[in-house]
This record gives C-alpha cells, sequence and structure tokens, in this order.
C-alpha cells in the first residue's frame, strides 16, 4: 500500500486545548493522502488522552517522550518519523485556516518543481483572537530573490508552520539555537534546495501570546549576539562584506546593544570567531554622534558608508 504524500509533523507540550484546535483543523481537510505524527513532551497524559479522542477519526501516530526532550530535539524526533514525502511541520499554537489549505500546498508540491513551499498566514492573538495577515509583499520577495542571506536581516519567510517541505534526513533543526533557529534552517535547506514557491492564500493561522516561549529571546541581547554570531561561524569570514543584508544585521545589533568593543561581546557569552571586520564597524560607529546613530534615517546612511570604506 502506498504511503501518505504529507507527514503533517507535530511536536507537542502541555496545550492540550490548542492542540484540539489544530487537530480540528487537519479534520477539516479535504486532501486526506496525510498521516498525523504527534511527539509529546508534556509530563502528564492530557495530551495522550486528547489524541486518544481521535484516532477513530485522523490516522495518527503519538509518541510520548521519556525523559522529555528540548523543544529542538522534539521538533527534529517527530520529524525523522515521517514516511511521507513531504514534512508539514505543525507547532501546537497554530493550525490550519482553510479546508482547502493542505490540498493547495499539495497542488503547489506537485506543479511548482520547488522543494521549499510557504505560505501567507494570519497572525492571531490568543488571548483577544485579533488577527493580522501577513504575506509576502514586493519588497521582502525582492530581497529572497537577491539573497538568501537576506534572512540574517529579517525573517521574510515566517514561522515554521507556514512551510512544507520535502523531506532531507540531512538537515536539521540545530539544538544550539533558539532565537535562530528558523532562520539557520531555511537558509540552509534553501542553499541545498534551490528556490522556493510563494502561495499568497493565508493557509496558517500562527497563535501569538504572551507565554510563548520566543517571547524571552526577543531583543535580548544575551541570546542575540552570541547567537548571531554564532551562526555567521558556520559560513565564511567575510560573508558581512559580500552580504549588505549580513553588514546590516551586525551594523544594528551592535548599535542596538550599545557594544563599545570585542570584550563586550565577550562578556555576552560569545567566545568564537567574530566576522571579519567586526572591530572596525564598532570604531566606526563611535565617531558617530549617539543622537544621529538612533535615527534610522541616519544609520542607514553612516552604514552604507561605513560598508563601501571597510569593503
Amino acid at each position: 500500500m502506498q504511503g501518505p504524500l504529507i507527514s503533517i509533523c507535530i511536536p507537542t507540550y502541555k496545550r492540550a486545548d490548542l492542540l484540539k484546535k489544530l487537530l480540528d483543523s487537519i479534520l477539516m481537510q479535504q486532501y486526506l493522502h496525510y498521516e498525523v505524527l504527534i511527539n509529546d513532551n508534556s509530563p502528564d497524559a492530557e495530551v495522550g488522552d486528547l489524541v486518544k479522542t481521535y484516532l477513530d477519526r485522523l490516522a495518527i501516530s503519538y509518541q510520548k517522550n521519556e525523559p522529555a526532550l528540548t523543544a529542538t530535539e522534539n521538533c527534529n524526533k517527530v520529524i525523522s518519523r515521517a514516511s511521507g514525502e513531504w514534512i508539514k511541520l505543525m507547532h501546537d499554537d497554530d493550525w490550519f485556516a482553510t479546508p482547502d489549505a493542505l490540498q493547495l500546498f499539495v497542488h503547489a508540491a506537485l506543479q511548482s518543481g520547488k522543494d521549499f513551499i510557504f505560505c501567507g498566514s494570519n497572525q492571531v492573538n490568543l488571548e483577544t483572537g485579533n488577527s493580522v495577515a501577513e504575506r509576502l509583499d514586493d519588497s521582502r520577495k525582492k530581497m529572497l530573490d537577491e539573497s538568501v542571506f537576506s534572512l540574517f536581516f529579517l525573517n521574510i519567510i515566517g514561522h515554521p508552520s507556514v512551510l512544507m517541505c520535502r523531506k532531507d534526513a540531512t538537515i536539521q533543526y540545530d539544538a544550539a539555537f533558539n532565537w535562530v533557529l528558523d532562520i539557520d534552517y531555511y537558509m540552509r535547506y534553501l542553499t541545498a534546495h534551490k528556490g522556493y514557491h510563494y502561495i499568497p492564500e493565508l493557509l496558517v493561522n500562527i497563535g501569538k501570546g504572551n507565554q510563548q516561549e520566543s517571547k524571552k529571546y526577543y531583543k535580548n541581547k544575551w541570546v542575540e549576539i552570541p547567537e548571531y554570531f554564532l551562526l555567521l561561524t558556520k559560513y565564511p569570514s567575510n560573508l558581512l562584506l559580500q552580504e549588505i543584508y549580513v553588514f546590516h544585521l551586525v551594523w544594528n545589533m551592535l548599535k542596538r546593544f550599545k557594544i563599545k568593543n570585542v570584550a563586550d561581546i565577550r562578556a555576552l557569552g560569545y567566545a568564537g570567531a567574530l566576522p571579519d571586520k567586526t572591530e572596525a564597524i564598532i570604531q566606526y560607529q563611535q565617531n558617530i554622534p549617539n543622537i544621529l546613530l538612533k535615527q534610522t534615517p541616519w544609520s542607514e546612511w553612516f552604514m552604507n558608508r561605513c560598508y563601501k570604506k571597510i569593503h
């Protein structure tokens, strides 16, 4: 018997009420040639008990992690169990927005010739229910088409739940990261599998709430500085001189977190190699009045001058 085309992979932890919303949205899908894989990090049986109520309606394979894994390990574990040709990762606080969502992903998979497919989404506040549409506009598409490394500067693709990609066991999420986890995966995948296909329809709802894990990493210098510099070590040390988007990232980080010297970077917990010319950027910023450096138009003007000078 032929296996499923799509593996819907769900790493979960405790949030049975949100997982129910996701499972209900899978039940309403018009496309049916899929499997549902759930790996549960919960300390109790609540998620497992919920899953039992769906076993007669969905093709679910459930595993409880004992002992519990890290969030990243849980994600990699559930993906590793997939038998489908395509991986549709869904986090447990996200859900499909329309009954034809999977069908549109499948159509793109079969017709586009691309292995990396992502869609528009609704960013839904889980407390209020208010939502904001998020699409790939022309300016962001231009950035992504220019260079995959534009993702260093801006996560143009968005949350992993908007993505469906052809299974590639050689590419996993890197457990060394918390904040740059997704863009690291996207850049490595798009480097190995050239090109992408974008579906403009809003096919996925992304749950947003104050209790999400990512909240504690946002604009946190103890996280962003070490992780971005560590991520940069995966690439040639002169990448920031070759890619303006990477240079822009480093410029903004040094400015935002008021880095005055390399010792400040070391004090934030990063002991590895720095990209070429990092110290030169720091020194250049020291000669700019703070009142100008804090203003975006002036900062970008000085940044472009610095880029040309040290390139």
